[in-house]
């Protein structure tokens, strides 16, 4: 099964993979009647977020799904389906957030009591495609 990995080493942080991200998912939130059009990167599925540290070297915190299937394992309503990639029923979703709860990497945000799932654009990640250094993989 392939996943998203990201080496922190060849990471600049420049956010294009988030930013890939938002744009990719601009048009359904218009369509799900969220703020019509809005690209806002908090609403991306991956999170990168460089920062200093105490020795003003570069560091990243990441946020994005590594296919554990905790999420899955511990949805009441089973809305969540893990194959390949993660699968959303909104329909069966109570938004509940105990999938944002105990994700291990932070990589499940709620937005009007839906989660924000990465289903790794079926196969051919956007923020893959966007790194310019090659940081992130999907393997």
């Amino acid at each position: 099964m392939k996943r998203l990995k990201l080496s922190k080493e060849t990471c600049i942080g420049c956010q294009l993979c988030v930013q890939a991200c938002s744009a990719l998912y601009e048009d359904e939130y218009s369509l799900s009647n969220l703020q019509e059009g809005e690209y806002s990167l908090s609403k991306s599925r991956i999170g990168i977020e460089p920062y200093y540290d105490n020795n003003k070297s570069l560091k990243i915190k990441d946020a994005y799904c590594i296919l554990c299937g905790i999420c899955e394992n511990k949805c009441p309503e089973d809305a969540i389906t893990m194959s390949d990639r993660l699968g959303l029923d909104e329909d069966a979703c109570t938004g509940c957030g105990i999938c944002a709860n105990v994700c291990p990497k932070k990589a499940i945000k709620m937005l009007d009591d839906m989660p924000l799932l990465c289903d790794t654009c079926d196969g051919d990640p956007a923020c893959v495609a966007a790194c310019p250094h090659g940081a992130l993989k999907y393997q």
